[in-house]
């Protein structure tokens, strides 16, 4: 492709608002806040509908310069084709000297997907100390990762409403069959130290089927929560404490 053809498919793309991916070999020089030039070499451009402007070499997940959203694009043709990402507030120029252009893309994109991401182990956990009523109304958190003698670490430890030890263990996935024989031992462990027998719980999205059988022989209890809902309880209340702040 040569430099005017591809000049005038970037014009193009940009009027209309595309998605717009040029690959070629560059140079690339930065006036700003600060100044960086880099030397030819092959690379891929991508200019966003935004006017977001990411350059990416062969290798590596970052780029190697970027512009953000609000930028002002020009293209200008002369022996080379020239890029230039402006911005005013702060004054900044990137500037995206072609030599070659090896292809030229455009794509009309949509997407308008909730980005989420879910929460950990220790998320849920901190999810059931911030609001213990997801459990069970009166449940009372005594202490978290409690030594179970040598076997592990008892996630919640605590008390529900009558007064009875609770044992409880979290999973950010179903619970299988050796996650309840996990938390038998430490039911056991518990029941060694205090003399009598604490109530188990297993808290995670679901049970499954070879597990669901050992919960009813152990005598061990389930209580379905997933890591979304944990995520959320855990945004409510950082809304909670900046408006209570």
């Amino acid at each position: 492709m040569n430099l005017a053809e591809a000049a005038e498919r970037i014009r193009m793309a940009i009027r209309s608002k595309e998605f717009l991916v040029i690959v070629g070999r560059m140079e690339v020089n930065y006036e700003g806040r600060a100044s960086s030039t880099l030397g030819s070499g092959d690379r891929v451009l991508m200019i966003k509908p935004d006017g977001s402007v990411l350059i990416h070499r062969p290798t590596g997940y970052e780029p190697v310069n970027w512009q953000p959203p609000g930028s002002k694009i020009e293209v200008l043709l002369d022996d080379r084709l020239v890029i230039e990402a402006r911005r005013v507030k702060p004054r900044e120029i990137l500037r995206i000297i072609f030599s070659k252009i090896y292809d030229v893309s455009s794509y009309k994109l949509r997407d308008e997907a909730e980005f989420a991401m879910y929460a950990t182990e220790e998320d849920m956990r901190k999810a059931i100390l911030m609001k213990p009523s997801i459990i069970e109304d009166g449940f009372k958190p005594i202490e978290r990762e409690r030594k179970a003698g040598d076997i592990g670490f008892i996630d919640i430890f605590g008390v529900d409403s009558a007064g009875r030890l609770v044992v409880v263990e979290i999973k950010r996935r179903n619970a299988t069959s050796e996650d309840v024989k996990q938390l038998v031992r430490y039911v056991e462990k518990i029941e060694e130290e205090f003399g009598k027998r604490p109530r188990a719980i297993i808290v995670a999205p679901g049970v499954q089927r070879s597990a669901a059988r050992e919960l009813e022989l152990y005598g061990i209890e389930f209580k379905a929560l997933s890591p979304r809902r944990c995520a959320e309880i855990l945004r409510e209340g950082k809304g909670l404490e900046r408006f209570l702040k």
